[in-house]
């Protein structure tokens, strides 16, 4: 099944980055040198690995994982990466799965029905681990539907549903069910990234974050460092600049400019946190960037 993934994930990435498909969802994402560090917002999706290794560190906590690995993001969370190895003959190549929280929820209410709610909850933004056979399989299948379009738009929704059942059953289910469940501490944190993502530009009141979710501040301030590994006034600001940095690679938007619009009312004190969270002053590391041909923010892969 591996090498059957390798051959088409190579074949419908012909260049280095990562690259929206023909299904609605769908990403594949191909990394070598030169391309090889980014930043970025991790989306709420699946990802699998289909080849090489990478590092991925968000707030204080770093995640190694490699070929036939399973990437389970249950919250939206700002990260930074790099791949560890890959060259032109050996790339880093995975696919991604955004999750669509209906067709989710409804699979995990029928989940709740039969097996009850899960024993042992996992609280972290991240879960790296293994999947069967019968997940492969389900990713292959999606995969060969890539050259048939009018296959594709009948079957693939049907094949997601199945990967996100199988998940569910796996140890690597219990987060997507913590996080996308009515009720419980990860529910009420993802509802409050939910928000962050929202109204990043505007001020943070922790507090009234709180309450607008239904929990003290102390405890809330202690569950949101479980899942993201960050405070959340430093969630807050990673977002801030993580957007900033988007706007200025993506949008040829100046620092200045990027700075207010994501919030900030001093450029100073934006480009001394710039460089705290990313390492150079921002016109020096976007120049960087575009000098070495890199696509920093793409979807989590």
């Amino acid at each position: 099944m591996n090498e059957e993934l390798r051959a088409i994930t190579l074949e419908h990435t012909p260049e280095l980055g990562t690259f929206p498909t023909i299904i609605s969802g769908l990403s594949l994402s191909r990394r070598e040198q030169g391309n090889c560090e980014g930043a970025s917002i991790y989306s709420t999706s699946l990802a699998f690995i289909i080849d090489g290794q990478k590092r991925s560190v968000i707030g204080d906590k770093e995640y190694v994982y490699g070929k036939n690995h399973c990437l389970v993001v249950g919250v939206d969370v700002p990260a930074t990466f790099c791949t560890i190895g890959a060259t032109h003959e050996h790339p880093f190549l995975s696919l991604a799965v955004e999750i669509d929280r209906s067709v989710l929820s409804d699979l995990i209410m029928q989940l709740e029905e039969i097996h009850g709610l899960p024993e042992k909850p996992v609280n972290e933004a991240l879960c790296v681990g293994q999947v069967d056979d019968d997940v492969w399989e389900a990713v292959l299948r999606l995969m060969r539907l890539l050259d048939k379009p009018v296959e594709a738009k009948v079957l693939a929704p049907m094949i997601i549903r199945e990967i996100y059942f199988r998940v569910l059953q796996s140890p690597l289910g219990t987060s997507l069910r913590e996080f996308n469940a009515k009720q419980g501490a990860s529910a009420q944190i993802a509802k409050a990234i939910a928000w962050l993502r929202e109204n990043y530009a505007s001020p943070l009141s922790v507090s009234e974050l709180a309450d607008n979710v239904h929990m003290g501040v102390s405890t809330f301030h202690r569950h949101f460092k479980e899942v993201t590994c960050m405070t959340p006034l430093q969630f807050h600001k990673s977002l801030r600049l993580h957007e900033a940095k988007r706007l200025m690679l993506t949008q040829k938007m100046d620092a200045t400019t990027a700075c207010y619009a994501v919030g900030y009312e001093s450029p100073s004190q934006f480009n001394r946190e710039y460089k705290r969270q990313f390492g150079l002053p921002p016109y020096r590391d976007i120049k960087q960037q575009r000098g070495l041909g890199r696509e920093s923010f793409m979807s989590m892969q």
